[in-house]
């Protein structure tokens, strides 16, 4: 089965203000000596997914220049939304692969293990979607989409936090959208995304209940823990994410 990944990387990180060398992507910002994107390219690489397209926008040019022919590149013009950046690789991948990961480029700790076991699940049942999930001890405070299952425990809907009902808002499995797609059911189903939403975005998220109205199968694997699926938007979370990486790179060397 032919595979590539999607790494969104075309924000521009707003919230890192107070950041030396704000002026850059966010996923250019460095953690441990390395830039937060480059973490995304290698787990997805460990799990063995050779082919990668970064979708690039703001301050493209350093993104390129720093990967250079290593990967594939997409753009997106326009910030409309995930479902609208996963959209611009569409004319790189159409045709060529039989599935497609699409995550973030500033969530850098995801465990290769955790990306393979989705993998081999997806490999194993065929779905149109299988995602990963965590359960968080406070949801609210992480403000993920909550996932939404039905009575025999099937995913059937991701809701984003500022959309939640309030018994929603006390859903503890969230979505930190990490996703594998079967390809030819992606590419039909694009333009299924609305803007009918809080923010008037296309949501990546909204794939989930449109595989979901059409009887398609989903598949969810959790992960670890709520460590893996820290993303960084602030100076502070870009901090955590370090001193994670450092942890984890030291108990390496001890084996």
């Amino acid at each position: 089965m032919e595979i590539a990944a999607v790494i969104l990387a075309a924000g521009k990180g707003t919230r890192m203000g107070s950041v030396e060398g704000s002026e850059i992507p966010k996923v250019m910002f460095k953690a441990h000596e390395k830039p937060l994107i480059r973490y995304s390219v290698e787990n997805v690489r460990s799990a063995g997914v050779e082919r990668v397209v970064l979708v690039v926008g703001y301050k493209q040019e350093i993104v390129r220049e720093y990967f250079g022919n290593e990967v594939e590149y997409a753009v997106q013009e326009e910030q409309l939304g995930t479902g609208h950046a996963a959209m611009m690789a569409r004319p790189v991948l159409e045709n060529k692969v039989d599935a497609v990961i699409v995550c973030y480029g500033d969530m850098p700790l995801y465990k290769s293990e955790t990306i393979k076991a989705l993998l081999d699940k997806f490999e194993s049942d065929r779905p149109v979607l299988a995602m990963l999930t965590v359960d968080f001890h406070d949801p609210n405070f992480w403000a993920y989409g909550r996932i939404i299952r039905d009575e025999d425990g099937y995913v059937v809907a991701n809701v984003e936090q500022k959309d939640c009902t309030e018994e929603q808002k006390a859903i503890k499995e969230c979505n930190p959208s990490f996703y594998i797609f079967d390809a030819n059911w992606l590419w039909e189903n694009f333009d299924k995304l609305r803007t009918d939403n809080a923010q008037h975005e296309y949501y990546l998220t909204d794939m989930i209940k449109i595989a979901s109205d059409q009887g398609k199968k989903i598949i969810a694997v959790k992960v670890s823990g709520e460590e893996e699926v820290l993303g960084v938007n602030t100076p502070e979370q870009l901090a955590q994410a370090e001193g994670i990486i450092a942890r984890r790179e030291n108990k390496e060397q001890w084996f």
